[in-house]
């Protein structure tokens, strides 16, 4: 019997527009409803993912940052695995010698030196009036000193715009991970960007965190995605899915290929999840 369900956000959860569709608000209240408890589980800042259970309308755990950081509920941490000091200056060193364009997060806030909206339009909230964004934005000519200036850890870094970097995205990702596979987990959510963890913070060690601590075992976990920083998740569950407008790798370990996110791949992967349990109910 599944009694978990982890579900990625940018891909997954949200369409082409970065909504939710109300199929999937449905599929998601059935299967919380059904006693099984979704996970919203991404590469994004902490805030951005209360948003997103407050649009379900459900107060569940949390799992940000690809792992780094995990929420019980809205208000209550039950793990954190933040960049380490050495790691997030070295990086950001690194950053500034190649002139990559980077970014990274505490719990809500959106740092770096550079201003570039395009970045943040998936953290847009349709708002006339107060903050119009997921989280707290602080661009300043030193965003480390920023950081460390409010005694706030940075849980992951994106290294992005690489299409458009003088070394071409190939060359620019293969200087990345020279600089830093061997020591730290590094992945994408996405062409054009790469983003930098401590090593062991992935997804699914999130997930074992969690589901350890509330008592779930490995079959009864299942997981959705769409990329590469999901792989970990869908190829570990007992059920994975991989979203119809997933990449090729993470569709050859899945167990099912579900429709795309503008068509409710996750309604149909809640009816095969209800059906499993049905099948399987435990004993």
């Amino acid at each position: 019997m599944i009694k978990l369900f982890a579900i990625d956000m940018d891909g997954t959860l949200l369409n082409s527009e970065s909504k939710i569709n109300p199929a999937t608000i449905k599929a998601i209240n059935d299967l919380n409803k059904a006693g099984i408890k979704t996970v919203l589980t991404s590469g994004r800042v902490m805030s951005s993912i209360r948003f997103a259970n407050k649009t379900l309308g459900v107060d569940n755990p949390m799992i940000a940052n690809n792992g780094a950081l995990i929420k019980l509920d809205s208000k209550k941490t039950l793990s954190e695995h933040p960049l380490e000091e050495d790691h997030i200056k070295e990086l950001i060193k690194f950053c500034d010698e190649h002139k990559f364009i980077y970014h990274f997060y505490d719990e809500d806030t959106f740092y770096s030196n550079r201003l570039d909206e395009d970045r943040l339009k998936h953290l847009k909230i349709s708002s006339d009036y107060g903050l119009n964004y997921q989280c707290n934005i602080s661009i300043t000519e030193d965003p480390y000193k920023d950081l460390k200036e409010k005694g706030k850890p940075a849980y992951k870094i994106l290294i992005g715009c690489l299409n458009s970097h003088p070394y071409g995205e190939e060359k620019a990702v293969d200087i990345i991970k020279k600089a830093f596979l061997d020591k730290l987990y590094v992945t994408s959510s996405g062409p054009g960007a790469i983003e930098i963890m401590e090593p062991n913070v992935n997804k699914w060690e999130g997930i074992k965190i969690l589901s350890d601590h509330l008592g779930i075992k490995n079959n009864e976990i299942a997981a959705i995605g769409d990329s590469y920083n999901d792989l970990p998740m869908v190829e570990n569950a007992h059920l994975g899915f991989a979203m119809g407008n997933g990449n090729e790798d993470i569709k050859k370990v899945a167990t099912y290929v579900v429709a795309d996110n503008n068509l409710d791949g996750i309604k149909e992967a809640s009816d095969i999840i209800l059906k499993y349990n049905k099948d399987n109910p435990s004993v």
